[in-house]
Formats: C-alpha cells, structure tokens, sequence
C-alpha cells in the first residue's frame, strides 16, 4: 500500500458532508489526492518526510483559521465574560450593500470629503472597469474604516498608529478576482479565477450613476508571481499561498468582491495565508 495516500483518512468528514452517507456515493479519495501529495513533497531525498512536513503545516493552519473564523459567539462571550453582540444590533448610520445576508459599511466619524490625487485616479480607473456611462472629474466619496462581510467577519482598516500595543491584524483580505490567460492549442483567453490579496486602507462610498457604490483601497502584496505588486497575485509553496511583502501599488476593489479576512504565518521569509480549502467541491 502506498504510504501517502493513507493522508485522504483525514477528509473523510469533509467527504461525507459533501457527498453524504458512504452508501450513497462511489469516491475514490486516495487517487484524488494523489496530484495534490505529489506537488507537496520537496525532498528525493526524504520524501515522506517533507510530505509529513507539508500536511502537518498544511492541516494545522487550516484548523486554526477555520475555528478562528467559526461564527461562535456564545463561546466567545463565555470566554471574554462580555454578552454576545446580536446581528441585528446595527449602530446608527450603517450602510447595507446587499440584502440577507447583508455586507455592511460601519458608520465612520468623518464626513464626506472629495477625492484627491492618486485616490481620484484609482478611483476614475475602477470606474472605466466597471462601465460607468458617466465618471465625473470631481468624486465626492465618504470613507469608512469598518466592513462587515457575508460571513459575519469584520474587516477593519490598516491603524496608522506607532504604539506597538495597537498592530490589529483584521486589515488583510481575500478578494475574489479572474485572470485572463492563454488557451491551451492557441484557443485564445480565458478567464481563470483568483485570489488577491491586499491591506485594506479604507473603504469609499460614492454616488455615481444615481447608484452609491462602494469600493475598498488596497495596498497589493508582493511576490515571486507579481513581483511588482500591480495586482497583488499571491505565490504557491507546498500548495499554499504566501507572498514576501506589502507592495505599496494602490487599487480600488468593489467591496462585494472581499470574501474573507485572512491571517498570515511568517515562516522563512514569507508571509504563509491562513485560510480554509476544502479538497472536495461542497457544490
């Protein structure tokens, strides 16, 4: 028996809460894990132990970040000894972009101000993206540093503080993006679906078209697979996702398109993601 793929034991519940009971479906989880394994290990020499090594990274991360990212408030109150806060207590001057459930920008203390220099720019330029029949030369915008996400996460702003007690750590996000690549045997472009990444300076909210948008200022990473940073792709190690450092390249994101806040783990010289993946489709 091949040693690696005993390793599929481990999504034996996944498996089963996707598909259902074991008598219902016909799986072969051991050879559908055998591509992701191989890309794992790292050693000729020591194979199975750097595959040891990469699952263990693998699945302990995803353990941490899935239970951090679990909704459990009672347990939280249990824990902190403060009452749970209920969804619906929104405070006063909140803005709902989606109906149930519901993506929320969280009142700010600042009114609304014009946008100028190199936000007014990225500001026009995801505007052209989006089709906007009219972008005015003057954008009057009103920043908040709150959102509440789909899953109930709040993502917060990056604190221009110096104090070291007050580095929060809720400002980087995952957003949900396409790539446009070559098909294969020269069938032209497709559009391959991505992930960026990306420090959350502030979110505007602006009227254009009659219609208020929001959209969220990034600060894109950097990394091996953008090196400048313009896009704020991620790269692969041992199957995750890392990148080396902030890049300073400033966009605009629609806010819709954040879908989770994530963590990091600095580990030789990269900033390892935190995230859930799940090997199995749930759809």
């Amino acid at each position: 028996m091949c040693r690696p793929t005993v390793v599929a034991l481990l999504d034996v519940t996944a498996i089963l809460r996707s598909c259902g009971p074991a008598w219902s479906f016909w799986q072969f989880p051991k050879k559908s894990l055998l591509g992701t394994l191989s890309r794992l290990i790292r050693s000729r020499r020591f194979p199975y132990a750097a595959l040891t090594t990469a699952v263990s990274s693998k699945y302990s991360a995803e353990l941490l970040t899935s239970f951090a990212g679990a909704p459990v408030p009672e347990a939280w109150a249990e824990a902190t000894g403060k009452p749970a806060r209920r969804e619906k207590q929104y405070p006063a001057g909140t803005f709902s972009l989606s109906k149930e459930p519901k993506v929320d920008l969280l009142p700010s203390a600042k009114l609304a101000a014009d946008l100028i220099g190199e936000e007014l720019i990225r500001m026009k330029a995801v505007l052209h993206w989006e089709g906007a029949s009219i972008v005015p030369n003057e954008l009057v915008a009103k920043k908040c540093f709150c959102l509440r996400l789909l899953n109930g996460q709040i993502a917060g702003t990056v604190s221009l503080s110096d104090d070291l007690w007050d580095r929060r750590r809720d400002h980087l996000v995952r957003v949900s993006s396409s790539l446009r690549q070559a098909a294969r045997w020269g069938a032209g472009e497709v559009c391959v679906p991505v992930n960026i990444y990306g420090a959350v300076h502030h979110n505007a909210l602006v009227l254009v078209d009659d219609t208020p948008l929001a959209f969220a200022y990034i600060e894109c990473i950097k990394s091996l697979a953008d090196r400048h940073g313009a896009s704020g792709l991620a790269e692969r190690r041992r199957d995750t996702e890392c990148f080396s450092s902030l890049g300073r390249a400033m966009r605009y994101v629609i806010v819709l398109s954040i879908d989770a806040v994530v963590g990091t783990l600095f580990l030789r010289d990269r900033h390892v993601v935190l995230y859930t993946r799940e090997v199995f489709s749930t759809e």
